[in-house]
């Protein structure tokens, strides 16, 4: 699963994501731009985005990482979807990345026990 990190909600609580790897349709632009169309979940599930609210712009590398942060909307829900460049590890014989993730809630609710 990776590091854990915490979020507060719109109602002001504090919950604990992870990163959860998604399949992301996207549209690569003439001009570079590259625009997600569709998120496809593990489960099969899929959702169209109706509108990029805010276009990701990749931020400074970090750990041979950079990250570019997509705010999107699909249907009602309004969600930030992250698009990650991974530089390539020569030494490893790995190439250079793109994979998207969301911060995904953990199920974990107060008073049940993680199975």
């Amino acid at each position: 699963m990776g590091h854990m990190e915490y979020v507060t909600t719109t109602s002001g609580e504090r919950r604990r994501v992870h990163r959860e790897y998604v399949d992301v349709y996207c549209r690569m632009g003439r001009d570079g731009t590259i625009l997600p169309v569709r998120v496809l979940w593990r489960d099969g599930r899929s959702f169209p985005v109706d509108e990029v609210v805010e276009a990701g712009v990749f931020g400074a590398m970090a750990r041979g990482r950079q990250i570019a942060r997509y705010r999107v909307r699909m249907g009602r829900h309004e969600t930030d979807l992250f698009l990650e460049r991974r530089e390539p590890v020569p030494a490893l014989g790995e190439p250079e990345r793109l994979v998207w993730w969301v911060n995904a809630y953990d199920q974990v609710r107060q008073g049940t026990a993680a199975s």
